[in-house]
């Protein structure tokens, strides 16, 4: 079973643009379940781990989304990356085109700035209405790898930067035990695949709709395109309403609410074949229907880039055999995530 990422990247294209997008309702109560894991980070206890994972095991594989609460990152950090994404985006155009993302001369790709109006990220036929800039981690690259502003540029900002990526990269290792034991494994066996995890922060803004896009008024636009992300898991902090994702159960695309001090957190195409389609990879998009600028801040987290996912060992058997190919992060490159 070989794997072919340009393949695979045509047919989720493909997939999303027979979408019918028409009709969005807000969410009921259990559409988008709120997994508390205060008790179990405040006390280390095996019963509050496994009570934890009852709800995560149903949103993986009813849902795809869940409201995380209790992770513990302190308010003021979340502000913070909000507010240097803020202050990024109102920069002359002229500042952030200064480190264009996948510049020729530089020798690392997918990080920097990305313009509005662009077709990647994910690709897709219809523009993206949203600007973000873009860092990552990788086997050899650490943040003095990425491209960054001059300090006098934007003061303080890639100290903010490099500290909530820190810790928002230490929240998702936290939640590996909860994964695994969700999947019905035990809580240490993700640890090999994440001593060197790939991950990307996004830095996002979505401008008022009026101001979406200079594209023809026929021309159907989104802040991020219908996709499904590629990752493990994403973690996202949002300061608004915009996320749209597909219920499954209603057979209908609803807004994901926004809760105070909590992120959104859904599973991607890599964990849900690492799972044998156990867990779910569910479509969504973004649009911003707030009426002025908005910000998200989602990141991205994988296993290491060269780790060769085998299928999960509680999620096979003599009736249920694997159904994709053992494949790392790096092998399904040819898909990049959204939201």
């Amino acid at each position: 079973m070989a794997f072919d990422p340009n393949k695979k990247e045509a047919e989720l294209q493909a997939e999303s643009a027979s979408w019918d997008l028409s009709s969005i309702v807000s969410a009921d109560p259990d559409d988008v379940p709120v997994i508390d894991v205060g008790p179990w980070f405040s006390t280390g206890d095996e019963t509050e781990l496994r009570k934890a994972a009852v709800s995560l095991a149903d949103a993986l594989r009813r849902v795809g989304f869940h409201q995380l609460v209790g992770h513990q990152l302190p308010p003021e950090l979340t502000a913070d990356i909000l507010g240097q994404t803020k202050r990024f985006h109102q920069l002359e155009q002229s500042v952030k085109q200064s480190i264009p993302m996948d510049d020729p001369d530089w020798p690392v790709g997918g990080v920097g700035y990305l313009p509005y109006g662009e077709h990647k990220l994910p690709k897709r036929p219809t523009p993206n209405s949203n600007a973000a800039f873009l860092i990552k981690h990788d086997v050899g690259v650490d943040t003095d790898a990425n491209q960054w502003l001059n300090e006098e540029a934007l003061p303080g900002f890639r100290h903010v930067v490099e500290r909530y990526a820190s810790a928002i990269s230490d929240l998702a290792a936290r939640l590996l035990p909860l994964y695994a034991v969700a999947l019905d494994l035990t809580p240490d066996f993700f640890e090999p695949a994440f001593t060197d995890p790939f991950w990307r922060l996004r830095m996002t803004h979505y401008p008022p709709s009026a101001d979406n896009s200079d594209e023809e008024e026929e021309e159907e636009t989104f802040g991020i395109s219908p996709h499904v992300d590629t990752t493990f898991i994403t973690l996202l902090l949002t300061d608004g309403p915009g996320l749209v994702i597909y219920s499954h159960e209603r057979r209908q695309w609803i807004e994901v609410p926004v809760l105070p001090d909590s992120f959104i957190v859904n599973s991607g195409e890599l964990l849900r074949q690492w799972s044998n389609d156990v867990v779910l990879s569910t479509r969504h998009f973004a649009r911003n229907p707030t009426g002025g600028d908005r910000y998200s801040v989602p990141f991205f987290y994988n296993a290491n880039a060269d780790y060769p996912m085998e299928c999960l060992p509680s999620c096979h058997g003599p009736d249920n055999p694997p159904r994709y190919p053992t494949i790392s992060y790096r092998q399904s490159q040819g898909v990049v995530q959204g939201e």
